[in-house]
């Protein structure tokens, strides 16, 4: 485990495995599948027949099939050698919407596995893995908490399915009893301390001395020691910090945007209601125009086609639907997702 930091007076930081380009690097580049395998193996408890011998990875991009679908990408995606489908990500920074995120990924690896008209025989399990720096379940004192698809009395579970795993970076203690002992609780303390393990000079544990251990700090080392690679490194951990300041101002503005939502939904209702009651006709087109108008004030231009698709509704609970989305909506797409059909 050698290697040099570029030149610096000040002592330079030591990015976590966790960081999203170093997590990739490590875990999802061709070459490193014995760590990948390790990883799983550990993380499922799969044992004798149950373990992962070969992996593929898969392209991280959950690739778009209709023009409404979410493109969306994670940090490690693969097959291992019966068919089961894998996804990993590492998460160092809170996410209010992460639950729904993970429950979305994990259905899209298992619904991406065949196309229409394809035999449902052909699907495999899909297993979706998060690695946080963060709680998620205030109310668990779980590091690992496992959501399986199971009847209401937990007797019965839905095999070669789909599964969640989310583990807890923050209520892992290398302190408790019966630590240390098994690969799943190594893997966690090099992950929760590879800001420690991952400087030049610094003494490993000896329980961190396995191969696969040490081949991982040694890949986390070289990356740190590298300028190019700290670089992306930096690039990756700013624009997870911008993406949470960005979320939790969009969350403060939300709260007055609630204000100004309930006026447009009441406008809209007042509109639809002039023109059902026969007092103003052609309100509908009124109502129309303020879903364009809060569009146009937060997107700017919008597409002749997709303005032309809002004319069409005049449902009462339509409008206030779309004035809603129209107010919250990230995106055009996301906008356009919540139209009815062509």
């Amino acid at each position: 485990m050698t290697g040099t930091y570029i030149g610096q007076d000040v002592e330079p930081k030591i990015y976590s495995i966790l960081n999203d380009f170093a997590f990739q690097w490590i875990f999802g580049r061709e070459g490193n599948e014995k760590l990948t395998i390790s990883l799983l193996n550990a993380i499922l408890r799969f044992e004798d027949d149950r373990r992962i011998e070969e992996l593929h990875y898969l392209n991280p991009f959950n690739m778009r099939r209709f023009r409404r679908d979410k493109l969306t990408v994670v940090d490690v995606k693969a097959r291992d050698c019966r068919g089961r489908w894998y996804n990993i990500e590492a998460q160092a920074c809170e996410h209010e919407a992460y639950i729904a995120r993970t429950a979305y990924y994990v259905a899209k690896l298992y619904s991406s596995q065949i196309f229409a008209g394809d035999n449902c025989t052909a699907l495999n399990s899909a297993t979706s893995i998060s690695i946080m720096n963060f709680d998620l379940f205030e109310n668990s004192d779980q590091v690992h908490e496992i959501f399986e698809l199971r009847n209401r009395n937990g007797q019965l579970v839905l095999d070669n399915s789909m599964s969640l795993h989310y583990i807890d970076l923050t209520k892992f203690n290398r302190d408790k009893p019966r630590s240390l002992r098994t690969p799943f609780e190594k893997w966690l303390d090099l992950m929760k301390f590879s800001h420690i393990y991952g400087k030049i000079g610094v003494e490993i544990p000896p329980y961190l001395d396995e191969e696969v251990y040490a081949m991982a700090i040694a890949q986390h080392r070289q990356l740190n020691a590298n300028e190019k690679m700290r670089r992306r490194m930096e690039e990756r951990e700013r624009c997870e910090l911008d993406i949470a300041l960005i979320r939790g101002a969009a969350y403060d503005k939300g709260v007055a945007r609630g204000h100004s939502l309930g006026k447009t939904e009441g406008l809209i209702e007042g509109l639809a209601k002039g023109k059902i009651e026969g007092k103003a006709e052609g309100r509908g087109e009124g109502a129309a125009g303020v879903i364009k108008t809060v569009l146009v004030s937060r997107f700017g231009e919008v597409p002749a086609e997709l303005l032309a698709r809002i004319d069409e509704v005049s449902v009462l609970a339509a409008l206030q639907q779309l004035a809603a989305a129209a107010a919250t909506a990230n995106s055009l797409d996301d906008f356009a997702a919540h139209l009815p059909p062509v």
